[in-house]
């Protein structure tokens, strides 16, 4: 089973199509992250134009990519089967409106990071490589949103929350351990809008369960929160 480490670049936070794909394979054990294949990036013409935004992010402008092949011609091979990611879904999407039709598991090192490390002031990917390595931080993270190197930063900082979770006792010794701990991390504990904003999900399920069938019946893009809200109304 082949696991990339992937990240995008793109025209913007509407409807983001892809002006660069990077992506390592590597393999997961108990010690962290083995690089299986390094790093490749290709960039690609994303059909429209660029958001001021991201260019101001990606550097990336219309005419470096109006050669490029369009985004479409992007192919996500049948042995790829967990796609690992800082936000992870934000990338997926953007492989969806490339035509991808099938999604792997998906593995979010920004969840793992937030469920491991709650008390830091910032779970951004640059964030997260000044907090595990500050030299290497210092020297390498001026390269961010680059997809290449937030590739190999995601790599960097995943090998590091390995190493988190496993001295906390979970056992994360391949890359279904791995997804299944993601999967885990994914699962809100507390609501982060509305009028119980900052307050424990299952507090709110005991007090207030009509507001809890609301989020069930309003709330979109995000399908833990739901499930969550569901499974403690028993509903799931």
């Amino acid at each position: 089973m082949t696991a990339y480490i992937l990240d995008t670049e793109t025209t913007g936070l509407t409807e983001p199509h892809a002006t660069e794909i990077a992506y390592c394979i590597v393999d997961i054990n108990e010690n962290g992250v083995k690089l299986v294949q390094k790093t490749r990036s290709k960039r690609y013409n994303p059909g429209k134009p660029i958001e001021l935004g991201s260019m101001a992010t990606s550097h990336i402008i219309d005419e470096d990519v109006a050669n490029e092949p369009l985004h479409t011609t992007f192919e996500l091979p049948a042995s790829v089967k967990y796609i690992i990611g800082h936000q992870i879904d934000y990338d997926m999407s953007v492989l969806v409106n490339a035509g991808v039709t099938r999604t792997p598991r998906l593995i979010c090192t920004k969840a793992m990071s937030s469920k491991l490390l709650p008390s830091l002031d910032s779970h951004k990917l640059v964030a997260l490589l000044y907090y595990f390595d500050l030299k290497y931080a210092k020297e390498h993270a001026h390269n961010a949103h680059a997809a290449a190197h937030d590739v190999d930063f995601t790599a960097k900082v995943l090998h590091h929350l390995i190493g988190v979770a496993n001295d906390t006792g979970e056992r994360i010794v391949d890359i279904e351990s791995l997804y299944q701990f993601s999967e885990f991390a994914r699962i809100p504990t507390h609501f982060d809008f509305g009028k119980h904003k900052g307050s424990a999900i299952a507090d709110v399920a005991r007090t207030d369960r009509n507001y809890m069938t609301w989020v069930i019946k309003t709330v979109t893009g995000n399908p833990y929160l739901v499930a969550e809200c569901k499974r403690l109304l028993g509903q799931s």
